[in-house]
């Protein structure tokens, strides 16, 4: 089925619409849960870091969309900004996974025996997942910015070979030469002199 360019941003623009109703979803059942804000305990870090990993992974979808009709409309500055925003965003999970560790890992020594394993399943599973996502941003990104730069490759090469397509090429080639053809050697014979004016035959 072959789709005409007004027709791909339209399905885009829907694309773009479900993107971000999904992630203003997700972020508001997010703040709900984390609210209100307690940074100084070391319960509520715990547990508000692995609730921004569900959360991120809940978004991978979203992004996913996004990208997709980001190609689709071919909008090269969209595409640039959510590299960058991807890879930022890998970064930055990658220290929360941290913190959330060396957090985890202080819980876990004040906890009773008993809550212990339980604690621990809860806090691997968002250690996993805060493992994964890591990397599938950080990936995700490069392998955008790769795309980008073969796609600017390809176009500027297709660019530069038009221009030398539609320019008028002057000088470059060296004037014509006239074609000499091989001239067969013949014997040319001396005709006989006709007698000259000054003498004078006279028949006796």
């Amino acid at each position: 089925m072959n789709l005409s360019s007004t027709q791909l941003r339209t399905l885009g623009s829907v694309l773009y619409f479900a993107a971000v109703a999904l992630t203003i979803n997700f972020l508001a059942a997010f703040t709900i849960q984390i609210w209100p804000i307690k940074v100084s305990e070391l319960n509520w870090r715990v547990g508000s870091v692995g609730l921004v990993f569900e959360v991120l992974l809940s978004n991978v979808v979203p992004l996913i969309l996004v990208y997709f009709a980001a190609f689709m409309n071919d909008d090269r500055k969209i595409l640039a900004v959510l590299r960058w925003f991807t890879v930022i965003l890998g970064v930055v999970t990658l220290a929360l996974l941290i913190f959330f560790a060396l957090d985890s890992v202080q819980i876990r020594a004040a906890l009773p025996q008993n809550v212990k394993a339980q604690f621990m399943k809860a806090a691997l599973k968002a250690g996993l997942i805060g493992t994964i996502l890591p990397i599938l941003f950080i990936w995700g990104g490069v392998s955008v910015g790769k795309v980008l730069k073969s796609q600017g490759t390809a176009r500027a090469a297709g660019a530069a070979k038009d221009t030398q397509d539609g320019m008028l090429m002057v000088g470059t080639r060296e004037p014509a030469r006239p074609v000499l053809r091989a001239v067969e050697s013949v014997d040319i014979k001396p005709e006989p002199k006709k007698g000259s004016a000054g003498g004078l035959s006279i028949d006796m």
